[in-house]
């Protein structure tokens, strides 16, 4: 068991022994009359102050310096970590939950917590930086921001969660409001074992996955595609378009109406660029509009263990108090005792 102050000036329980100390140092004894028969015979003297400079009277400065201690312990707010009260801190969730594209709050998610807010702005990055703030001014508990969104890419990065302070865990979770499942079907040029062949795809974009699936495949008698080079060429460009379909060339979405004739440009890899910028078949806005899983899992993070806890409850004052109101009857006790 532990012991911690929720006041940042418990330096002062040290500084506060040389109070009793002091005081008894300082002190001066009561002069006791005593019946004497005469005075006649005494010689006048003239009288002498005596300082003291040692501590007597043990008993009485102990019980006064023990009185001194638990009094500023109290003022500074002592608190008795128990193995109890860490497994109560630990089960206290404060959650802020931060609302991206105009989603519902999630009240499972704030009737779990011990306290839990809801923060939206116009910026992912301002709303996470209030949840902070609202959570840094929380009594102590386990803090966690979680981001309810439907996670279009490039809404949310890395830079969104610099104000986060490393004791807060950040969890993202998927809406229902993310992107429907498409489907798009895409052909293409390819040389397969039989010969060239007019293959057909489906392409089936979800919230955050890309699914190819072939659907038909058909054979096409002669190449659509003739590569100009010079005898002593002629052999290098036939094989490079060769390796350029076996590859696959993506066809422009209305098939291709009419040949196409181009110069040999020297090596396969321009080969390939020249006959895709003369097909024109983007694909341009047919990628996933979500992140995908993995990409939120690596903005996701757990905070690590935390040295001890820092508790803002109102602690052991009053068991210290109550020590100190019977230290006082003791100390009395003691006072009365030696007179």
């Amino acid at each position: 068991m532990g012991v911690t102050f929720l006041q940042p000036w418990a330096w002062l329980l040290a500084a506060a022994v040389a109070l009793p100390i002091a005081v008894h140092l300082l002190a001066r004894d009561r002069s006791r009359r005593m019946p004497f028969p005469t005075l006649r015979f005494l010689e006048v003297t003239k009288l002498s102050a005596v300082s003291r400079q040692t501590l007597q009277d043990w008993p009485l400065l102990a019980v006064r310096i023990a009185l001194v201690l638990a009094a500023v312990a109290a003022l500074a707010g002592p608190v008795f970590i128990t193995p109890a009260r860490e497994s109560a801190w630990a089960a206290r969730v404060a959650r802020a939950i931060v609302l991206d594209d105009r989603t519902a709050p999630p009240e499972d998610e704030l009737r779990s917590a011990a306290v839990g807010s809801t923060f939206a702005r116009t910026h992912l990055r301002d709303a996470v930086g209030d949840a902070a703030r609202w959570l840094g001014a929380q009594r102590q508990a386990t803090r966690e921001i979680v981001v309810f969104s439907s996670f279009r890419r490039g809404a949310v990065g890395a830079g969104d969660f610099v104000d986060v302070p490393e004791d807060v865990s950040v969890r993202l979770i998927r809406s229902s409001s993310a992107t429907a499942t498409r489907e798009r079907e895409i052909s293409k040029l390819q040389l397969r074992e039989p010969g060239l062949m007019r293959v057909t795809e489906r392409l089936i974009l979800g919230p955050s996955m890309t699914e190819v699936r072939e659907i038909a495949a058909q054979p096409i008698d002669e190449t659509p595609i003739t590569v100009n080079a010079t005898p002593e060429e002629r052999q290098r460009a036939d094989g490079a378009l060769r390796a350029v379909l076996r590859r696959g060339l993506r066809l422009p979405p209305a098939g291709l109406m009419e040949p196409i004739a181009v110069d040999w440009p020297g090596d396969v890899s321009r080969l390939a660029a020249l006959l895709e910028s003369r097909l024109s078949a983007p694909l341009d806005g047919w990628e996933p509009e979500s992140m995908s899983d993995a990409e939120l899992a690596s903005l996701a993070r757990q905070a690590p263990a935390s040295n001890g806890p820092q508790p803002e409850d109102m602690g052991d004052r009053r068991t210290v108090w109550l020590i100190v109101l019977v230290m006082l009857g003791v100390e009395w006790w003691v006072r009365q005792a030696r007179t």
